[in-house]
């Protein structure tokens, strides 16, 4: 017989082995399947490929930020939705409607209660964001203390957005509650900033970024005077959810010494927000894009290289899968597999030793299942003619004790040439032939 040959015998014994064994050990292999069902349905290996993210109003920076991380979803196979909305809280409404597509959110921690908070995770933080106050100053006059802002018509952005809540929060730290006062009018950020560039508004804020719309235009239109908070150290100082940032003397424009003087600003974190049933891998995903995307843009005006993405704000758990990045950076399977696959073996790994653990040792072994079946089958064969060879030897049987015996070792012949004798294993059918003669011949003297 030809190599070849006698490895499809073995093949085919095994197979054949494999597939009686399953029959005769149902309620294990039911076990094992359900075993390894838990085991696929705990390890979620085969996520949805799209993410829909709600930011602020269409054009503005998070609108922006959301559409420049598209690509580098794409490379992964993944659909990016970029939706506008009010903003920061508008989002995370979102995010805790179980009837709402939205999975992702741009928000401020700081602007959310505990209710709010308590189903979403925290990515990390992408950037600063100052809270702009601009105001105009034929008007007003200049202004030194927040506080006497509260004497004119002041737009804070819409109920829902961020900008309005931290506005809020800084004028209760200055005592004054907008909520109650009705020169402090809500509003959508393209409605306030109209209002405020026909002077119906005396002032205007909003939380962004310095790329965003309304900021590029009003820093640089003539009459508009940007806030300076000269105390903005002591604001970081007594409150955890703002830092305090610069605008370099210069820094805007270089060639006309814009702004002429620097100016101090308080900020707060914005923070890309999931919710905590967010597959895993799309998580990742998420944060490999934000951090490539972070890495090349503008939003580093008041950050440094690779400040960004990090866990700033603590007013939202981090979720596990940010906090092993953040510690322990992405996982390195990514390198050298395609993403998916990556992903999969990296929360596959503990499973992945223990099995390798469990089978090593027993390939060792040398267990060949077709030998295994073999075996055992045939060991009940052998106690059956052992028990006959005790008894026609210790005690005198009767002549219809004698042929039932014979007949019984023709059956026993008969179930053995049926069944097959698996490749290898021909010696042990041959000796249990042989033991069956020797009987018979022993009976046959009786």
């Amino acid at each position: 017989m030809k190599t070849l040959e006698y490895l499809k015998l073995v093949v085919k014994h095994e197979l054949i082995a494999i597939k009686e064994a399953l029959i005769e050990l149902k309620l294990i292999v039911l076990l094992l399947l359900l075993v390894f069902a838990g085991l696929i349905y705990y390890l979620k290996p085969f996520p949805e490929k799209s993410i829909t993210i709600s930011t602020a109003f269409k054009g503005g920076d998070w609108y922006q930020f959301a559409e420049s991380i598209v690509p580098a979803l794409k490379d992964q196979g993944i659909i990016l939705s970029v939706v506008a909305s009010d903003g920061a809280i508008d989002n995370v409404e979102k995010l805790d409607n179980p009837q709402s597509k939205v999975t992702a959110g741009v928000t401020y921690g700081s602007a959310l209660s505990n209710e709010q908070i308590a189903g979403i995770y925290s990515l990390g933080s992408i950037t600063y964001e100052p809270i702009w106050i601009f105001y105009h100053e034929k008007r007003t006059g200049k202004i030194t203390d927040v506080k006497d802002f509260a004497r004119f018509k002041v737009g804070v952005g819409p109920l829902k957005s961020g900008s309005y809540a931290l506005a809020e929060k800084l004028f209760a730290i200055n005592g004054i509650p907008i909520n109650q006062d009705k020169n402090f009018q809500a509003a959508s950020i393209e409605s306030n900033l109209q209002q405020f560039l026909d002077e119906k508004l005396d002032v205007f804020i909003f939380v962004s970024t310095i790329v965003d719309l309304p900021v590029q235009k009003l820093i640089r239109t003539p009459g508009i005077k940007l806030f300076n908070f000269k105390n903005s150290a002591a604001y970081e100082k007594k409150f955890y959810f703002f830092d305090a940032v610069d605008i370099p003397a210069g820094s805007i424009n270089i060639l006309e010494n814009f702004p002429p003087e620097k100016i101090s600003l308080i900020a707060t974190t914005s923070t890309l927000a999931v919710r905590r049933d967010m597959h895993p891998d799309l998580q990742l995903a998420l944060l490999l894009a934000m951090k490539n995307t972070i890495q090349n843009s503008q939003l580093l005006f008041f950050a440094k290289r690779n400040q960004f993405p990090a866990y700033v704000d603590p007013s939202i758990p981090l979720s596990p899968v940010a906090r092993k990045f953040y510690n322990s950076g992405p996982p390195h399977a990514i390198n050298y597999l395609p993403y998916w696959l990556g992903v999969f073996v990296d929360r596959f790994w503990l499973v992945l030793l223990t099995l390798f653990a469990v089978i090593y040792p027993l390939s060792k072994l040398n267990f060949h299942l077709r030998k295994f079946n073999y075996a055992v089958k045939e060991r009940g064969h052998y106690e059956e003619i052992l028990a006959m060879d005790r008894q026609v030897s210790c005690n005198t049987i009767s002549a219809e004790q004698k042929v039932l015996f014979l007949k019984r070792l023709d059956e026993i012949n008969m179930i053995i040439i049926r069944r097959g004798v698996p490749i290898g294993e021909e010696t042990d059918y041959y000796l249990f032939v042989n033991a069956t003669q020797l009987l018979r011949y022993k009976m046959e003297r009786l």
